[in-house]
């Protein structure tokens, strides 16, 4: 089998009848497999007393010694995956040209101010700089504020509570969807504020975020982690208000390359929902990856960026949008 230029590699499967010694063949094995070494052979030994038996003899000239054949798949499965992975064309690291100067003069603001997380208009700014499309917003101090910016966008609009002190705004009702109107968005600011400091006395309310509806997508997640020994940690994953029930989420180090970015979105158990499903069109894989890259170049050119979230990462059939996101600052 192992002349055979259509064989790859060989697994021996043993199953000694009585007066046969395991030992003999594993030996018989082991001579074969020195004849082939440009090919993988992997030995299952079965006998009563298990692998003992012949296991020296195998692993002496390098072929691995299983008791089950299961065992032996799954590692010459192992074995094909790293081939395949191994043989890839190597992609770069790509580098985007983004409004630094702009993204450098919000991180010192906040650095300055002694704030530890960006306000939801800065983190939205933050990310456009460096290309990450986003869903246009402003920030309303006052119901009639509030309406005139809502006209300006066009409606229907999302209004968000914007608060230092608060990270999950619909824990504290501070998030209303779907204005139509102006007087819904007037009693909409009432009641994101009236549920905050009910629920949250304590929280600063800097005001209310007030953003153009984006309708459809499917929800992904994008963050970074900075660890103390490898630096800015990618995390991508299927997002919105389930992500930590869900956690389906894959991890890179920063600096992604386009590999790494590619692997991230198909490394998903889910996977398929971005493919589309029930009549859906495929998400466009192409625009998730370079946020990704874009993200990764954004956590490594600003080292006091400790955590970041994009969620959700709406994920079209045509480019992909941020609607929502966190950035935490370390401050020194």
């Amino acid at each position: 089998l192992l002349t055979d230029p259509k064989i790859d590699s060989a697994l021996a499967i043993f199953v000694p009848p009585l007066g046969i010694k395991q030992a003999d063949v594993a030996e018989a094995i082991a001579e074969i497999g020195t004849r082939h070494k440009d090919k993988p052979v992997l030995g299952v030994l079965m006998g009563r007393e298990g692998l003992p038996q012949g296991k020296a003899e195998l692993h002496e000239v390098g072929i691995p010694a299983y008791i089950f054949p299961e065992s032996a798949a799954r590692a010459l499965a192992t074995l094909c995956r790293y081939r395949e992975w191994s043989e890839r064309p190597a992609l770069e690291t790509p580098t985007y040209s983004v409004d630094s100067t702009r993204a450098r003069g919000i991180i010192d603001r906040a650095v300055a101010g002694g704030l530890n997380k960006l306000s939801e208009i800065d983190t939205l700014d933050l990310f456009d700089a460096y290309g990450i499309p986003v869903a246009p917003a402003r920030l309303a101090t006052s119901p009639d504020d509030a309406v005139k910016m809502a006209e300006e966008l066009g409606y229907p609009v999302a209004m968000k509570i914007v608060s230092p002190e608060i990270i999950h705004k619909t824990d504290v009702g501070g998030v209303v969807l779907g204005c139509d109107e102006a007087d819904e968005v007037r009693e909409a600011f009432g009641q994101i504020v009236g549920n905050v400091e009910q629920r949250n006395p304590e929280a600063t309310i800097t005001g209310v975020l007030v953003q153009r509806m984006v309708k459809g997508g499917r929800e992904t997640i994008v963050g970074v982690n900075r660890d103390a020994s490898f630096g800015p940690m990618i995390m991508f994953g299927l997002g919105g208000v389930l992500v930590e029930a869900v956690r389906d989420v894959v991890f890179r180090i920063a600096p992604l390359s386009q590999n790494d970015a590619r692997d991230m979105v198909r490394g998903l158990r889910g996977f398929q929902i971005l493919e589309g499903i029930r009549g859906q069109g495929p998400a466009d894989l192409s625009a998730l990856e370079e946020i990704l890259l874009r993200v990764s170049q954004l956590a490594a050119d600003n080292k006091e960026i400790s955590e970041l979230d994009i969620n959700p990462l709406l994920a079209f059939t045509d480019g992909a949008k941020a609607v929502d996101g966190r950035v935490m600052i370390a401050i020194p």
